[in-house]
C-alpha cells in the first residue's frame, strides 16, 4: 500500500483510480491544512429544479402574514414537505415573468412557450420558440465551475420524463441564441458523465467496462486511493462522513444497475443496451404506463447531490416533464386519469382555455386536489435534494445546502389561465450567506399584482449576484422591447 501522505486539503479533492475515473470526496476536517477552519474558503453552488405547467395558486404559499417563515407557515400547504427547511428558505412573492405571456411582449411562442423559454433567460423567443440569449444556469456555470476560464465545464442539466419533440417545450437552459440544451432523461448517462468514465457504448473505456459489464463499482476503480485514505489519521466523524459518502455511491449504482429492479436502469454500455433504451427513446407517454417516472426522479437527485457536494459540477438543473405535458400521475399513492397538463388546466381536452364551457371544456371534477398533490409531490422530491445536500458539513462549518442556492420555479402560474404572474418561486439555501433566510417576502408593492413591478429578470440578476459575479442586467435589453425588465438586484433578498 502506497504510505498516506497529509497533503494540504483544497476544496476540490477526488480520488483518482483507473484512467480517468475521479471519485470527490466531501470535505474533511481531519485533513484540513492548519489555519483551515479560520477563514475557511466558500465554495458556492447553483441549482434549478424546474416543474412544468402551473400549479394550485391556492394551496402554494406560505399561510400567514409576510416576514419571518416558520414550519407552520407550510403546514397544510403544497409545500408542507419543505417545513423542515423553513429556515434556510425563502418564498418571493409577487414576481412576474418578464418578457411577459398573454401577448404582451413581441417574440413568438404561446404562453406555454414562453413560460418555457423566458423562465430561465429572461429573453424573447424565436420563430422556432427557442430563447434568444443564455440562460442563468450557463452564464453562473462560465463563471464559477473549476477549469481554466475558457474551458469550464456546463453545468449537469438532468430531466424527468421524455422529450416532447414538440417545438421547444423540452428545454430550459440555453447556452446562447436559439442554442438549447436537451436535459440527460437516462440517469446512467448523467452518472458516467459526472463520474468522467470516458469511452462510448461502442468502444468503452476500460473503466466503463468494468463497471458496465462486470458490475463493478466505481469504488473498486479507486480502490489503493480509497484505502489509503481510510488508513489516514482520521476523527471518527470523518470517518463516518466517509462512509455514508460511499454507501451512497453504492447505493445509487446498485439503483441504476440492478437487473431485478423495477426499471432495471443497467449501464448504457450492457450487451442489452439497445433494448434498454430504445423503451425510453421517443416514448412519450412511457411515464403513463410505467411506474418509472419517481424511481428515475430519485435517482437524478441523487447524482445531482453528489455532483454539487464533490464539487464535479457547481451548477445543476432538474426539469420535470415537458411544457403542455407531464405524466399522468398514478403512483406514490397517486391514481390520476388525466396528464399534468390537463389537470393544469382543468380540463379534459388540451385546447380549453379559462372558463370555456364548450363541449369537453367542463372543469375535471376535483382537479383542484388533484393538482395539489402532483405539486406536493414535486415538492416531497425537492425536499429530498436539500435533504441530501444538507447532509454534508463543509470547512466553513456549514451544509452545502447552506453554500448553495436551489431555485425552485414553474413553467406558468396559474395554468388555467396561463398566467405569467405572481410566480411560486423557493429560494433555498443562503449562498454561503449571501441570502436572508427564513423569509416570505413581498417583491414589489402588491397592489393587484402589477405587471410592471418585480420583473423575474431582476430575480435572475439577483441571483448572478449573489453567487459572487457583479452584474447590472440579466436577460433581453429594452433595446429589443423589453420595457418590463429591470436592472439591479432585489435588495430584499440580501442578507
Amino acid at each position: 500500500m502506497i504510505p498516506f501522505h497529509r497533503p494540504p486539503l483544497r476544496r476540490r479533492r477526488f480520488l483518482q483510480g483507473l484512467g480517468s475515473v475521479a471519485v470527490g470526496l466531501p470535505f474533511l476536517e481531519s485533513l484540513a491544512p492548519r489555519g483551515a477552519s479560520a477563514q475557511p474558503h466558500v465554495t458556492k453552488r447553483f441549482g434549478v429544479f424546474f416543474c412544468c405547467n402551473g400549479v394550485n395558486m391556492n394551496r402554494w404559499f406560505p399561510t400567514g402574514d409576510y416576514g419571518t417563515l416558520t414550519q407552520a407557515n407550510l403546514m397544510g400547504t403544497s409545500n408542507e414537505a419543505l417545513a423542515p427547511f423553513a429556515s434556510k428558505l425563502i418564498f418571493p412573492r409577487g414576481v412576474h415573468m418578464s418578457p411577459r405571456g398573454w401577448g404582451l411582449d413581441e417574440g413568438e411562442g404561446d404562453d406555454h412557450g414562453k413560460g418555457m423559454a423566458h423562465k430561465l433567460t429572461a429573453q424573447f423567443a424565436d420563430k422556432d420558440w427557442l430563447a434568444m440569449g443564455p440562460s442563468v444556469d450557463q452564464v453562473i456555470a462560465r463563471q464559477i465551475n473549476p477549469g481554466a476560464e475558457d474551458s469550464r465545464p456546463p453545468p449537469l442539466t438532468l430531466r424527468v420524463g421524455q422529450l416532447a419533440n414538440y417545438r421547444a417545450f423540452d428545454y430550459i437552459s440555453y447556452t446562447g441564441p436559439a442554442r438549447a440544451v436537451a436535459g440527460i432523461n437516462n440517469p446512467w448517462n448523467a452518472y458516467s458523465s459526472f463520474m468522467n468514465l470516458g469511452g462510448t457504448s461502442d468502444a468503452p473505456s476500460e473503466a466503463a467496462d468494468r463497471i458496465g459489464r462486470r458490475r463493478q463499482s466505481v469504488l473498486d476503480l479507486v480502490t489503493e486511493h480509497m484505502e489509503s485514505l481510510q488508513a489516514a489519521p482520521l476523527t471518527q466523524s470523518d470517518r463516518d462522513k466517509l462512509d455514508a459518502h460511499f454507501t451512497a455511491i453504492r447505493s445509487l449504482e446498485t439503483a441504476m444497475t440492478d437487473p431485478t429492479g423495477p426499471i432495471a436502469l443497467t449501464t448504457c454500455l450492457n450487451d442489452d443496451l439497445a433494448s434498454r433504451a430504445a423503451k425510453y427513446d421517443g416514448s412519450r407517454d412511457l411515464p403513463n404506463r410505467q411506474a418509472e417516472y419517481p424511481l428515475i426522479a430519485d435517482l437524478q437527485i441523487e447524482i445531482i447531490a453528489l455532483a454539487l457536494a464533490c464539487d464535479a459540477n457547481r451548477v445543476a438543473t432538474l426539469q420535470f416533464g415537458s411544457g403542455a405535458g407531464g405524466p399522468t400521475f398514478n403512483w406514490d399513492g397517486i391514481s390520476h386519469e388525466f396528464n399534468h397538463h390537463k389537470l393544469s388546466h382543468g380540463k379534459v381536452r388540451d385546447d380549453c382555455f379559462g372558463d370555456s364551457t364548450e363541449d369537453g371544456c367542463a372543469d375535471v371534477n376535483g382537479y383542484e386536489q388533484m393538482l395539489a398533490d402532483i405539486d406536493a409531490w414535486h415538492q416531497s422530491k425537492l425536499a429530498r435534494l436539500l435533504s441530501r445536500l444538507d447532509s454534508y458539513v463543509e470547512a466553513d462549518g456549514k451544509t452545502v445546502l447552506d453554500n448553495s442556492v436551489i431555485l425552485y420555479t414553474n413553467e406558468l402560474s396559474d395554468g388555467k389561465d396561463h398566467s405569467f404572474l405572481n410566480h411560486p418561486y423557493v429560494l433555498a439555501g443562503s449562498a454561503g450567506g449571501a441570502l436572508a433566510t427564513g423569509r416570505h417576502v413581498l417583491l414589489g408593492d402588491g397592489s393587484d399584482w402589477d405587471v410592471e413591478k418585480a420583473p423575474h429578470n431582476r430575480l435572475l440578476n439577483t441571483l448572478v449576484n449573489v453567487m459572487g459575479i457583479e452584474s447590472e442586467w440579466f436577460g433581453a435589453t429594452r433595446e429589443q422591447g423589453a420595457e418590463t425588465l429591470q436592472g439591479g438586484v432585489f435588495e430584499d433578498l440580501l442578507a
